[in-house]
């Protein structure tokens, strides 16, 4: 079988021994499984960058931030050279950068501090046009169409599948028999995590429900 929504649907239906299963049913469990997942935890699978700039006089990004973002991971100058810089710890909390920078957009100066809102603002004005680099954590796409792709790659596809079950049988209220899935689902989400985990070095985190530290 390929690895799409119309296949996965097909072995849940067989998996829970319910032929008659409502395919919208499947479809938002699946996509709750997912979803719950990469709202959860950073992965290589639900990272990605976007590469903006600040004008001279400015103190905002010349364009919008992707519509997919979910979290700034870091943020930091790439060019001009002279003023490259990883700026990620310096990020201000809203509500303290509007107190510690009322005068912002009407200073000049080198970035350095800077807050999100609807956008990311920095406490001074740019004395040069420079390249930001952001780096990000994304929503992963819904499923919708029968011939969709899950972001979870096929090697894990049951943990995608039992997942799916558990929230099934939630909603047929059978809430011993999903019970009896946390333990495997627990284990192959601790193993989802340590392979795609953006901590490539040091994976040393909570999964929670998981019973090891991974």
């Amino acid at each position: 079988m390929a690895y799409i929504v119309s296949d996965l649907q097909t072995k849940l239906k067989t998996q829970i021994g319910d032929p008659n299963l409502d395919s919208t049913v499947m479809l938002d469990a699946l996509n709750y499984t997912q979803q719950a997942i990469f709202g959860t935890f950073d992965t290589t699978l639900n990272s990605a960058q976007q590469t903006n700039a600040v004008a001279t006089g400015a103190n905002i990004l010349t364009s919008a931030l992707p519509t997919d973002l979910q979290r700034i991971s870091s943020l930091y100058i790439s060019s001009p050279t002279a003023y490259a810089k990883n700026l990620t710890s310096y990020f201000v909390p809203i509500k303290d950068f509007r107190e510690l920078y009322p005068n912002a957009g009407t200073d000049s100066g080198s970035l350095q501090e800077w807050s999100f809102w609807t956008s990311v603002e920095f406490a001074v004005d740019s004395v040069v046009d420079v390249v930001i680099k952001i780096d990000y954590v994304k929503y992963v796409p819904i499923l919708s169409a029968s011939t969709d792709i899950p972001t979870i790659p096929q090697p894990y596809e049951e943990l995608l599948l039992l997942g799916s079950k558990m929230r099934i049988y939630e909603q047929k209220e059978d809430f011993d028999y999903a019970g009896q899935f946390n333990s495997r689902y627990a284990d192959l989400v601790e193993a989802f995590i340590r392979r795609y985990s953006t901590r490539q070095v040091d994976v040393q985190m909570v999964v929670p429900g998981a019973r090891n530290r991974v």
